[in-house]
C-alpha cells in the first residue's frame, strides 16, 4: 500500500472568551444573573454596583403561582415554615438522575436531557418532535430520528407514562408494563378507541363495554376497568416543583399609549454595575500597571459590556415580538400568529442560538398578564388561505367553542373538527383531541351535566 502526504485547509469558527461570556450571561434568568453579578463584585474590586435612589416608579408586582400577594410571608417566619416541610424529589431532577442509570453514550444522554426539559408540569411531552427541533439551536445538530429514539428511551423511565403526548398514550405506556392478559388487551383497546366515551359510573361503563366488545365475558371487562382505574393520569403527580413558590419578575414591560405599544426594560431588576472610579484613578496615578491589574480592568469592562449586550438583545427581541404579535395584545391568545425562532433570528440579524438563549427564562409584562418570551413562538396550523394559524390561537378557539357550547349536548372532537373547518382551519379529530387534552378539557361525555 502506498502512502501519500497532503495538506488540507479547513475553516472553523471559534468563540472568543468574551463572546462565550456574553452568551452565557444572555441565557441566565434574572435571579441567576443577580447571583452572578454578586460574585463579580466580590471577585473584582474594580467593579461596583450602581446605587439607585429613585423610588418614584412602583416596582412591578411579583406574581406567585402558589400564593396570592395578600398572603405573602417573608423573613424568619418564611424560614420557619419551609423548615417544617419535608423535602421531596423534584420531577425533572428525578428524571435527569435516571439518565445516568441507562447505558447511553454522551450524545444519546444529551438528547434525553433535552426532552426532559420540554416536559410540561404533568409529565407530558405536548410539543411534537418537530416543535422541539424548531426551538433548539441548529448547531446542536439534532435529527428527528435520533429524537424519536431518545423519546423511546425516556418513556421507559419511572414513573410509567412519562413522555406521553396525551392521556391515552400515557395509559397505554402504563398498561404495557403490566403482565400480558386478556384484561390488559381490553383496557388498551378501550383507552385507544373509547376513552372519551367512558363516564364516572362503573355500571354505565360495563354496559357500554359489553356493547363495544360483545364477545368478551363480564369478568374480563370488570378486570379491565380495575386496571384502568389504577392508572395514574398525570405521571408527575406527587412530585414537588423545583422551588416552593415560583416568583416571576418581568424583564420587559409593555404598556399601551396614545402612540401605540411602548416597550421598555424593567430597570428595577436589571443589575447595574460600573467601574469603581476611586480605584481606577489610583491606577492612573501609579502609571505603570501590573499585568494582574490590567487583566482585572479588562475583565471588568468585558462584564459591563456583556450586561449591556444582554439588555440590548432582550429589548430588541421584545420589540420584534410586540410588532409581530400586535393582535395578541389587542385580542388575546386568539390573535397569536405563527412565529419561529429562525424568523426572529433572520429579522434581527443574529444567530438562532442567540435568540434561543435570549428567550430562555425571560418574561414580558403587559395589560393581559405576564408571559414567557418563548410563549410567543409557536408553529402554524394549516388553513384555507395558506397563511397558517398559530397553535396557541387554535387552542384558544377550541376553549371558546367548548365554553359556549350547549351543556346538554357538548361538542365531540369530531364536531369541534368540523367547527374549526368552518373557520378555515383544517384539523383531524385526533389532533383536536390532543389539543383539548393539553387544555385539561375533558371529553364530551364527561362534560355533560
Amino acid at each position: 500500500m502506498s502512502q501519500h502526504l497532503g495538506l488540507k485547509l479547513k475553516q472553523t469558527q471559534q468563540l472568543n472568551q468574551q463572546l462565550q461570556q456574553s452568551l452565557r450571561i444572555l441565557q441566565m434568568s434574572g435571579l441567576e444573573l443577580d447571583r452572578e453579578v454578586e460574585d463579580w463584585l466580590q471577585d473584582n474590586p474594580l467593579l461596583e454596583r450602581v446605587e439607585t435612589h429613585d423610588t418614584a416608579d412602583a416596582e412591578p408586582g411579583r406574581l406567585s403561582a402558589a400564593l396570592p400577594a395578600t398572603r405573602g410571608i417573608g423573613g424568619e417566619d418564611a424560614e420557619d415554615i419551609w423548615a417544617t416541610i419535608a423535602e421531596k424529589d423534584n420531577f425533572n431532577s428525578y428524571l435527569h438522575k435516571q439518565v445516568c442509570e441507562h447505558p447511553l453514550n454522551e450524545a444519546e444522554a444529551a438528547r434525553v436531557h433535552i426532552l426532559i426539559d420540554f416536559l410540561d408540569e404533568q409529565g407530558y411531552l405536548t410539543d411534537s418532535l418537530d416543535e422541539v427541533l424548531d426551538h433548539t439551536p441548529l448547531e446542536w445538530m439534532l435529527e428527528e430520528t435520533d429524537m424519536h429514539e431518545a423519546l423511546d428511551i425516556l418513556q421507559t423511565f419511572d414513573p410509567p407514562g412519562v413522555g406521553a403526548s396525551n392521556l391515552t398514550e400515557s395509559m397505554l405506556l402504563q398498561l404495557m408494563r403490566l403482565p400480558t392478559s386478556p384484561a390488559r388487551q381490553l383496557a388498551a383497546k378501550t383507552a385507544q378507541l373509547h376513552l372519551d366515551d367512558l363516564s364516572r359510573s362503573r355500571q354505565q361503563n360495563i354496559t357500554k363495554m359489553r356493547k363495544w366488545f360483545p364477545d368478551t365475558d363480564i369478568d374480563t371487562i370488570q378486570t379491565a376497568l380495575d386496571l384502568m382505574t389504577n392508572l395514574n393520569p398525570y405521571p408527575a403527580y406527587g412530585f414537588s416543583s423545583a422551588e416552593p413558590t415560583p416568583y416571576i419578575q418581568p424583564d420587559i414591560i409593555v404598556k399601551e399609549t396614545k402612540e401605540g405599544w411602548a416597550i421598555s426594560s424593567n430597570e428595577k431588576i436589571w443589575p447595574k454595575v460600573k467601574l469603581n472610579n476611586e480605584y481606577c484613578n489610583l491606577l492612573k496615578e501609579v502609571g505603570e500597571i501590573s499585568p494582574e491589574w490590567k487583566e482585572k480592568l479588562q475583565e471588568a469592562r468585558q462584564k459591563i459590556d456583556s450586561l449591556a449586550l444582554r439588555k440590548s438583545t432582550v429589548l430588541r427581541l421584545a420589540e420584534y415580538i410586540v410588532a409581530k404579535q400586535e393582535d395578541f395584545f389587542i385580542f388575546g391568545e386568539i390573535g397569536l400568529t405563527p412565529m419561529l425562532i429562525k424568523d426572529a433570528a433572520a429579522e434581527l440579524g443574529i444567530a438562532e442560538s442567540t435568540v434561543s438563549r435570549a428567550v430562555n427564562h425571560k418574561y414580558l409584562s403587559c395589560p393581559r398578564g405576564v408571559f414567557a418570551l418563548r410563549y410567543f413562538f409557536t408553529q402554524a396550523v394549516s388553513s384555507e388561505d395558506g397563511e397558517g394559524v398559530s397553535q396557541s390561537a387554535v387552542k384558544a378557539i377550541i376553549a371558546k367553542l367548548v365554553e359556549t357550547e350547549d351543556k346538554s349536548k357538548p361538542h365531540s372532537d369530531e364536531t369541534l373538527s368540523q367547527l374549526l373547518k368552518q373557520q378555515g382551519i383544517e384539523m383531524a379529530r385526533r389532533t383536536v383531541a390532543k389539543y383539548r387534552e393539553s387544555l385539561n378539557i375533558p371529553g364530551a361525555h364527561q362534560r355533560r351535566p
